[in-house]
């Protein structure tokens, strides 16, 4: 992969891993139109959400801090609104990987994605903090997470979208769906670092150097883009956009 493909590649991660119009479906795009489909590498695209995590730490390294030290019950809810996804992705593994080479399919789903953000925009009400919410409204989010495996549905947008929906104030909301992402990133870094070892697998450690670094820093702007206009009401915003690529993906890809 050369350089370019490298550096393409991780602005887009860092950008749409937060931003809630899916990271996994606009990285296919991009792949597409680099012309480096037939060497789709999830190690590599691991590796650039290894960024994003990094960010997240980063970010809210405050946060983590009063999170163990004062807030502890929100590990046990986040460990809660993580068992869907982790279920949904053994569950579901072996067929996701045609639905993901599947670009009119992800385009569709990002209309979905639209769909979510205006809905959960509108509705949203803001009643109760994180830690006050019953667990069947944290486990509500988790559900909408697993929903996320699938190509086309934004993980981000799905969460805080759901966070929205069951009453959570929106800064908790954002940051909670944020923390969920560090946990599932962790996980596949294990998971996926393991079989790379057994498989002894040949790692080309400059690229993944550069699209880590890359990806955290354009992470980092994403982040706060995003829990400014989560404030501000502005998630329609990410609605529109989705319609608009999720219309633009369906006419170019349906074609084939």
């Amino acid at each position: 992969m050369s350089i370019f493909s490298v550096l393409v590649l991780a602005v887009v991660q860092g950008l749409t891993e937060f931003l809630p119009v899916s990271s996994k479906t606009h990285l296919l795009f991009a792949r597409h139109f680099l012309g480096t489909t037939e060497r789709v590498d999830l190690f590599f695209d691991i590796m650039l959400h290894a960024g994003s995590l990094l960010a997240i730490v980063v970010y809210y390294r405050k946060a983590w801090g009063i999170l163990l030290r004062e807030r502890r019950k929100e590990v046990l809810l986040l460990a809660l609104g993580s068992v869907p996804l982790v279920l949904a992705g053994l569950l579901l593994r072996r067929h996701l990987d045609p639905a993901y080479r599947n670009l009119t399919l992800a385009s569709g789903m990002l209309l979905v994605t639209a769909a979510w953000l205006f809905v959960s925009e509108k509705l949203s009400r803001e009643r109760h903090g994180l830690l006050e919410a019953p667990l069947w409204k944290i486990l509500l989010v988790g559900l909408a997470q697993a929903c996320a495996v699938l190509p086309g549905i934004s993980r981000s947008g799905s969460t805080i979208g759901a966070g929205y929906l069951v009453g959570l104030k929106r800064e908790e909301s954002v940051r909670f769906s944020f923390f969920l992402g560090a946990v599932a990133i962790l996980g596949a870094l294990v998971f996926l670092g393991k079989e790379a070892i057994e498989s002894q697998a040949r790692v080309d450690l400059l690229p993944i150097g550069i699209g880590i670094a890359v990806s955290f820093g354009v992470s980092l702007a994403a982040i706060k883009v995003v829990e400014k206009l989560s404030v501000r009401g502005r998630f329609s915003w990410f609605a529109l956009y989705c319609a608009a690529a999720g219309v633009a993906g369906l006419i170019y890809f349906g074609r084939g």
